[in-house]
């Protein structure tokens, strides 16, 4: 065998353990790896088939609108336990509303009093990310109190809520009181599709409100392939003044084709990327999970 014979051959199998180090690799090292030396904070964490996985679970990140989610969960479950039907109508005075906030009702509704059914408002704020009508649900909850004893009555942990859409736009630093593990987010929606938190109309009601969610279409949606489906709550937190965003979100359960779920939070908080780069390492993250799941089963 010459020289260069056996050079190759060493750059072969130098190669073949390369790539069985790749291979090898867990989906949380790989995250480890995309996110490391990056200018954020980033916290991912998802279940599948029964187990819980994290990377950078630590500490408790911003949800910014993800927590319309926990707003939305504790009034549907007020409402049922009062028999209140989904399609109940509710009166709105455009007065009591904030104007200068993100907020498609008071667009499409001119009027300076109008009415709309329950399962509208609670699109706008879940689909849409409405701010008033994230503000009007959590009054509706009993304040952000009554929100807070719905989530620790469904076992849920790791949270903490304190704020409303008014006050965090009034105060953009208090937007960092309503946080949680990503772990938790998850954890919210394995128990909204596998336990008994909201029955009937009430959960329906909210899966097709989270199934037809507008925003983040370049997040975790990015990463499906086809034939998968994706239910979840998108977040976006404030640009501080040296440019520092405060946070951006996505979260939800990924259903693959053969019907198994994927529930996935990815948390990035104090992020100087910018949105474009945010969201595409929230899509490259769920790419990494959806691979990683995938070839689990194989």
């Amino acid at each position: 065998m010459t020289f260069v014979t056996k050079a190759r051959a060493a750059a072969a199998v130098l190669a073949a353990a390369v790539m069985s180090s790749v291979c090898a690799q867990t989906a949380e090292e790989k995250i480890a790896a995309l996110t490391g030396g990056k200018e954020a904070r980033v916290g991912v964490a998802w279940i599948a088939g029964g187990r819980a996985h994290t990377a950078g679970n630590d500490g408790c990140y911003p949800l910014m609108s993800v927590f319309k989610l926990h707003g939305a969960t504790a009034l549907l479950r007020q409402m049922e336990r009062s028999g209140t039907p989904v399609d109940t109508m509710i009166r709105i005075e455009r007065r009591l509303m904030t104007e200068d906030t993100y907020t498609p009702m008071l667009e499409r509704h001119e009027e300076d009093c109008f009415e709309i059914s329950l399962d509208s408002l609670i699109h706008y704020s879940v689909s849409e990310s409405d701010n008033n009508a994230c503000d009007m649900i959590i009054a509706m909850a009993g304040g952000i109190e009554g929100v807070n004893a719905e989530m620790q009555a469904i076992g849920l942990t790791d949270f903490r809520l304190s704020e409303t859409e008014g006050s965090m736009q009034a105060d953009p630093v208090r937007s960092y009181n309503n946080c949680s593990t990503p772990l938790s987010v998850a954890t919210l929606f394995r128990k909204l599709y596998e336990e008994d938190i909201l029955g009937g109309p009430y959960a329906a009601m909210l899966k097709s409100a989270l199934t037809s969610t507008v925003t983040g279409p370049d997040k975790i949606k990015a990463a499906l392939a086809p034939g998968m489906t994706l239910a979840h709550k998108t977040g976006t937190g404030f640009t501080m003044p040296d440019g520092t965003k405060t946070a951006d979100n996505d979260a939800g359960v990924i259903t693959l084709p053969d019907g198994r779920r994927i529930y996935i939070a990815v948390l990035i908080t104090d992020t100087r990327l910018g949105n474009k780069a945010n969201a595409a390492l929230i899509a490259e993250i769920a790419g990494t999970v959806i691979a990683d799941e995938q070839r689990a089963d194989k």
